[in-house]
């Protein structure tokens, strides 16, 4: 029987990905580091500075990995959040919330860049975790097993969505299901990883 769900953010709930990516390569390339757009997007779900960091090692550069980032957040501010809500995943969201079911979200973004869209729309969980609250991002399971937690539910019978490769080995090693999601321009799929759903 599943006990709680977990929401990753970005790529599940609303559609900022494209924003972060955009704040990142110029604070990136702003300090002479390139970024992969595919590769970031299979790393959603580390956090901010693992991202930096990883990206700066690729290029062989060393670089102030606390500088970039808070050059990324100015960059994120002035630009304001761009986000979609990804209908389909809100609808269930609330859907699970409306029925009783425990529900968090785990992201490996900062609080203060998601609290303003989860308000925007009315996405308060049960629990919420975020990159302030671990020492380690996904593909750890750190976030999931912190959201479990504070859900007061047993890693067993918690269910993550999620959309990147990180966040789904991150499930994994948190002993969770966890239900794959897509967003795709023609629609919408999701895959349940690591065997059925119980009902």
């Amino acid at each position: 029987m599943i006990s709680a769900w977990i929401f990753d953010f970005d790529g599940v709930l609303v559609n900022t990905m494209e924003t972060h990516f955009a704040c990142y390569s110029q604070a990136l390339e702003e300090a002479g580091v390139p970024i992969d757009k595919a590769q970031f997007y299979s790393q959603a779900g580390m956090t901010g500075r693992e991202q930096i960091a990883y990206f700066a090692r690729r290029a062989g550069k060393s670089v102030d990995v606390d500088a970039i980032y808070r050059r990324k957040g100015e960059i994120f501010r002035a630009r304001k959040p761009e986000a979609r809500a990804i209908e389909s995943m809100v609808d269930l969201y609330k859907l699970l919330r409306a029925n009783g079911h425990p529900v968090a979200i785990a992201t490996g973004s900062s609080r203060p860049s998601v609290m303003p869209v989860i308000e925007q729309f009315d996405l308060a969980p049960n629990a919420l975790v975020t990159s302030e609250d671990v020492q380690r991002g996904k593909p750890n399971p750190d976030l999931f097993l912190a959201a479990a937690e504070r859900l007061g539910a047993p890693p067993d019978r918690c269910v993550v969505v999620e959309d990147s490769d990180v966040g789904i080995e991150s499930a994994k090693r948190a002993g969770m299901r966890a239900l794959r999601f897509f967003d795709r321009i023609a629609g919408s799929s999701a895959r349940v990883e690591k065997g059925p759903l119980p009902l």
